[in-house]
């Protein structure tokens, strides 16, 4: 009797493992892996994927991503978000806490996750706001992934940054970090010393003006000590209180010495580069012909440079996008008034392929992208090894990238839903052409065939 087939099979001589990149077939039964066996000794498959020379990696975890639902989904919802990742090779994302109404207690969380739920394409978690210590043990039990602090409030607008997940008292901090350090989860933190800021703000526009280039230079002054200052802040309070802290924005060079020595000091410290600093603001050029479509902040060189080799070299954990749009209308007025715009551009759908881009330069290892996008970030989410590597018994969450295939860009064709691109018109080479979740493909040729409701929580609540 013929043995019963299996959902899936996909046939590579490039898949990576925890044993290195093996050449085989990868089965696939029902959402989980199988196992990785040689060509020819595949069973018989509803579908079998001929992948020849293309890679198969896990799917891509994305750990720091604003959907801007509930509260502002003009800018991005759960479903159009989730759709651009899909498309981009991720299949887990960790949505951030500044919507409206922010997820500071239990019910406000439930009621985020039964609408993520009801709209996202691939699995999620959220990073819940920790800015009420007394709220900390309920979200970790209502399901929080994580949880996230802005060390900041704006300047002359109401958001990104607003009341309800911002918090720059050193005392509060501290507890809410002995209160995180009890449930065993992450802390996120963008770090940050909000009187400093203020201070060269006040300095930037008297100088400079409002536009642009004042901003980006504001923050830059004295070496990047606002960053810097609040790094050192959290490595001591996490020195202390024993929290599992995960540092955001990693920037500055005073930010990755100060990692680099927290780490051997055998803290439990990890770190986080974004796709924006590494290829987006870490050039004058770039800020100058983009203006408010890259900031965010601008990487000088020298910081720039510092950077790659800390991603490249093991120091940064994870790269996570930052994936933050905003309309067209909000980000114009920033030519004249960057103060007034809010920060932050969309990348989630094309940070693989920038990567790719990167690894053919030799900037990094394959080994090093595999680790930065998937393993690594499934250790922080600690969803790890259900998720972010191809192995027996771990969800089916798999993408296929075409090294040789090129992509130019065009804002028209993303999922965005702010319908622009700080990328648009560069010419990407490397792209994923299938993602795969749970075993369901979900995207193929940069086509999404999964709808709303598909993707899962990642993280349940507890009893």
């Amino acid at each position: 009797m013929s043995p019963q087939p299996v959902d899936l099979t996909i046939r590579s001589r490039r898949i990576h493992t925890p044993d290195g990149w093996r050449d085989g077939v990868v089965v696939v039964s029902g959402e989980t892996i199988q196992g990785i066996v040689p060509a020819g000794q595949e069973p018989p498959a509803r579908r079998h994927v001929v992948a020849t020379d293309r890679l198969v990696i896990p799917g891509l975890i994305d750990t720091h991503v604003h959907l801007r639902d509930p509260g502002f989904t003009d800018k991005e919802d759960f479903t159009t978000g989730t759709r651009a990742a899909a498309a981009g090779g991720v299949t887990t994302v960790l949505d951030m806490p500044n919507v409206s109404p922010v997820t500071s207690d239990a019910a406000t969380l439930t009621a985020h996750l039964a609408n993520a739920k009801a709209k996202s394409i691939v699995d999620f978690g959220h990073n819940a706001s920790a800015t009420i210590p007394e709220n900390i043990a309920g979200l970790a039990r209502a399901g929080a992934t994580a949880f996230k602090i802005f060390m900041m409030t704006d300047i002359g607008r109401d958001y990104p940054h607003m009341p309800g997940v911002a918090l720059d008292d050193h005392a509060t901090l501290f507890r809410v970090c002995e209160e995180i350090a009890k449930t065993g989860k992450v802390l996120f933190v963008h770090p940050w010393d909000q009187s400093l800021y203020q201070l060269l703000v006040e300095r930037a526009i008297a100088k400079w003006g409002r536009d642009h280039r004042s901003y980006a230079r504001a923050v830059r002054q004295a070496e990047g000590i606002v960053l810097d200052s609040g790094v050192q802040t959290m490595i001591l309070i996490q020195r202390e209180t024993g929290v599992r802290l995960h540092l955001l924005h990693v920037m500055t060079k005073g930010m990755i010495e100060m990692i680099r020595e927290a780490k051997a000091r055998g803290q439990a410290v990890t770190a986080e580069a974004n796709p924006h600093s590494l290829f987006v603001s870490n050039t004058w050029e770039n800020i100058e012909k983009w203006g408010p479509y890259v900031l965010g902040m601008w990487v000088p060189d020298d910081h720039a440079d510092a950077l790659w080799k800390a991603t490249s070299n093991g120091l940064i954990d994870v790269v996570a996008t930052d994936h933050s749009p905003h309309t067209r209308e909000e980000k114009e007025i920033g030519w004249t008034d960057m103060y007034a715009s809010p920060g932050g551009s969309p990348m989630i759908q094309h940070y693989l392929s920038l990567l790719l881009g990167a690894v053919a330069d030799g900037r990094l290892s394959l080994d090093r992208l595999v680790e930065l996008c998937c393993t690594g970030p499934a250790r922080l989410a600690n969803i790890y090894p259900r998720k972010g590597v191809i192995a027996p018994g771990s969800d089916a969450d798999l993408v296929v990238i075409d090294l040789e295939r090129e992509q130019v860009v065009r804002a028209s064709e993303t999922y965005y839903k702010c319908g622009w691109t700080a990328l648009d018109g560069q010419t990407l080479k490397g792209l994923p052409v299938m993602t795969v979740l749970r075993g369901q493909v979900i995207a193929e040729d940069g086509v999404v065939l999964a709808g709303p409701g598909n993707g899962r929580p990642v993280t349940q609540p507890q009893a």
